[in-house]
């Protein structure tokens, strides 16, 4: 199962243009022989928390994704903004499948209050998997990425692969690949992780991209660097299946409950 983590530079607020390059993205993807092309949180209008941000449709949104899933005829996961009935919209992980169907959507956990996230989203409630080429995945947003026991729930369920969305500002880039190392060592899985690439004026925030795909071992198998394009890699699963063997899968869960 081959997954491409897709990087461009970021505008924010312009779902046209960033369409474009998702489609460009793809396109690589495919030439690539990917199954599976992930990008980085709220992809299609720029992840911020700030007033200045403009209102664009989340369903128009999510229906772009599921419409270049089916063009392409492979799995696209992206990202909208859920309207939730007497509530804050919802930050989603949308997984669009190969025929435009929705094969999962996870409402991120837990949001970054210390940028003021949840005074513009409110948060979900429960972890997300589904299933796709062989492989079981388990879904994350950006902050959820500092939290073990979502990844510990995981491996509880049986996943291999855990796909990480991410708006992670450059200057805290070493925690990023730190914490996509470890979530990947400790759980004998894999973690891909696709991040923003990009200058935000309105908060002057850099992002870096570093997109990167980790092993069961904790290695670095693919990464995207601080450039436009992306990085692909396969998704051994026959190979977390022997280490979790090899390490007593039993003794992940003592603290797990």
């Amino acid at each position: 199962m081959r997954v491409y983590c897709a990087q461009a530079t970021q505008v924010w607020n312009d779902p046209t243009i960033m369409f474009a390059r998702a489609r460009e993205a793809v396109l690589r993807a495919v030439d690539d022989g990917a199954e599976m092309v992930v990008f980085s949180e709220q992809f299609a209008t720029g992840w911020r928390t700030s007033e200045e941000s403009s209102e664009v449709s989340g369903d128009v949104v999510k229906s772009q994704w599921l419409d270049l899933a089916r063009e392409f005829g492979v799995v696209v996961v992206g990202s909208y903004a859920r309207d939730v009935l007497h509530s804050l919209p919802q930050n989603v992980m949308l997984v669009a499948g190969p025929h435009g169907e929705v094969l999962a959507e996870y409402a991120k956990l837990h949001l970054f209050t210390p940028c003021g996230e949840d005074r513009r989203y409110s948060s979900g409630d429960v972890p997300v998997t589904f299933s796709y080429g062989g492989v079981k995945f388990g879904c994350a947003v950006c902050f959820d990425l500092r939290f073990p026991e979502l990844f510990r729930a995981y491996l509880k369920e049986g996943c291999e692969c855990v796909i990480v969305q991410a708006a992670w500002p450059a200057a805290r880039v070493a925690d990023w690949e730190l914490l996509l190392r470890a979530r990947a060592l400790e759980n004998r899985g894999y973690v891909v992780g696709a991040g923003c690439l990009g200058y935000d004026a309105v908060s002057g925030t850099d992002y870096s991209g570093c997109g990167m795909i980790c092993d069961y071992e904790g290695r670095v198998r693919a990464d995207a660097g601080v450039f436009e394009g992306g990085c692909c890699c396969s998704v051994d699963v026959e190979g977390v299946r022997e280490w979790r063997e090899r390490w007593g899968i039993d003794s992940f869960f003592v603290f797990v409950g």
